[in-house]
């Protein structure tokens, strides 16, 4: 991580450089834009660099058969990635907790607001209470963030996480899962989208602590990877 970034594949690295240590990192998009894929593309170049990689999957996400697909070592990437499955938010909080304790070269959490959608998703008991239960969740995923903040810090490492969109009726543009607290302890964003092409997406700088926002770059989701929009394989 030269330079305080964990350098990604081409195009990604063309629009921010890497993954930024000590800083949260939020990927956000819709379903099948990539999010998980560039998960373990970081963590796959977190491992090619010497490191280890703690890995929390709250919504089944990753897949061996990916893995295989992008490391042909698999075993090797395997014994250096920690690959938690919370299966409640409480849980998922019960774990960020608990990676003060952990000696990891970056922590990916994917996704960090699947868990936290069921915890206000259904009131517990009435309607009555569902306002109660939802400032609950939000708090709480504001301290786990918070919590993710410090680590990076502390620990001098990239913290990568990605979150869910909802459509916003007045816009009609994709607004991320988690509000405000999401949008303030993420120092990157980048929105990830399909653009109608057959495996082409789009990802777009939302917030920067340095690069202007609204720069963009399409790639291809490939067998090996990701590739710049326009690359053919031979």
């Amino acid at each position: 991580m030269k330079g305080g970034f964990l350098r990604l594949p081409e195009p990604m690295t063309s629009l921010i450089r890497g993954l930024e240590t000590k800083a949260v990192t939020n990927i956000y998009g819709g379903p099948g834009t990539g999010k998980t894929n560039l998960c373990l593309i970081a963590a796959l170049e977190c491992i090619n660099s010497g490191g280890t990689v703690v890995y929390i999957d709250s919504e089944g996400g990753f897949s061996l058969e990916r893995l295989r697909q992008l490391e042909p070592n698999t075993e090797r990437a395997l014994s250096r990635i920690k690959l938690i499955e919370p299966k409640t938010f409480e849980e998922q909080g019960k774990i960020i907790r608990e990676l003060r304790n952990e000696d990891a070269d970056l922590i990916i959490v994917d996704s960090m607001v699947a868990l936290y959608r069921l915890e206000y998703s259904e009131p517990r008991n009435c309607k009555a209470n569902y306002s109660k239960q939802l400032m609950e969740a939000n708090r709480e995923l504001s301290r786990q963030l918070s919590i993710l903040s410090t680590i990076a810090r502390e620990k001098n490492i990239p913290v990568l996480i990605t979150s869910h969109v909802f459509s916003n009726w007045d816009t009609g543009e994709d607004e991320i899962i988690g509000g405000d607290s999401i949008k303030y302890w993420s120092k990157t964003i980048i929105h990830l989208e399909k653009t109608g092409r057959m495996s082409e997406r789009k990802a777009t700088i939302k917030k920067h602590r340095f690069i202007p926002e609204g720069g963009s770059v399409k790639f291809v989701i490939v067998n090996e990877g990701i590739k710049p929009s326009g690359f053919k394989l031979f």
